[in-house]
């Protein structure tokens, strides 16, 4: 198991990358966003002092935990949003969770100990 703490700012981001591609060492669109979409939604919304993920790939699966000390969310409960009636109804944001869900082969939540953990299982070709 490979793991990085990050301070919870979006400057964290190339190298909360960085260490994602060190630990797979290929690219995939797919893990690339949920990875930005499930970190930057810890930064903007969370409060949280600190964010720790932890990294493993074995046999094309790659398992990480996104764990942090901010405010409990369960992003699981999370609805998914309703489409817009047209392209002028449609907002920007909110989709983030809902992509994350859609692209990833499996998601886990729980909080414990005053702290989220988010454990997502992506495949990876």
């Amino acid at each position: 198991m490979n793991s990085i703490s990050l301070k919870p700012e979006l400057s964290e981001l190339y190298e909360l990358n960085e260490f994602i591609s060190r630990v797979i060492s290929k690219e995939d669109i797919h893990i690339n966003l949920i990875v930005e979409e499930i970190f930057v939604n810890i930064v903007n919304y969370s409060n949280a002092e600190f964010i720790k993920v932890d990294a493993c790939f074995e046999d094309s699966v790659l398992t990480l935990e996104f764990a942090d000390n901010g405010f409990e969310f369960n992003p699981l409960m999370r609805e998914k949003p309703k489409s817009p009636e047209t392209i002028e109804d449609a907002q920007i944001g909110g989709l983030g969770i809902y992509l994350a869900r859609e692209m990833a082969d499996e998601l886990d939540y729980h909080y414990c100990n005053g702290e989220n953990h988010l454990k997502i299982i992506k495949k990876v070709e």
